[in-house]
């Protein structure tokens, strides 16, 4: 899937630049220019329609983009605290299990000096 490339707006205050959060999407017509054709009314407002309904689509896309990322870094989070679980209750098993053979590996031990 190609990129678009975003235009990040900066605000140059005080004569240092200041990135803003927002950007746009410049959509570039290049009419051709031979036999200096005339464009009627109709046709431009066609063209507008269209840049109108780009633009609008560029936004659409834009915010389905962001609400992506912000379900991948929450199921990121959720698999994150899952794999911590999982790992502490590893960890609580491994702990029950090594104190519940000590007591038995004692026994045999001691039984075994007797003798």
């Amino acid at each position: 899937m190609p990129m678009l490339v975003m235009l990040w707006v900066s605000n140059f205050k005080g004569g240092t630049p200041e990135l803003v959060d927002t950007c746009y999407a410049i959509l570039v017509l290049v009419l051709p220019f031979v036999n200096s054709r005339t464009w009627s009314y109709q046709e431009l407002e066609i063209v507008e329609v269209v840049a109108d309904q780009v633009a609008v689509a560029l936004e659409e896309s834009q915010l389905t983009r962001e609400k992506l990322a912000e379900q991948n870094r929450a199921l990121q989070q959720a698999a994150k605290e899952n794999a911590m679980m999982a790992s502490q209750a590893i960890n609580s098993f491994q702990k029950v299990m090594s104190h519940g053979l000590r007591r038995p590996m004692h026994s045999i031990l001691g039984l075994i000096s007797i003798l």
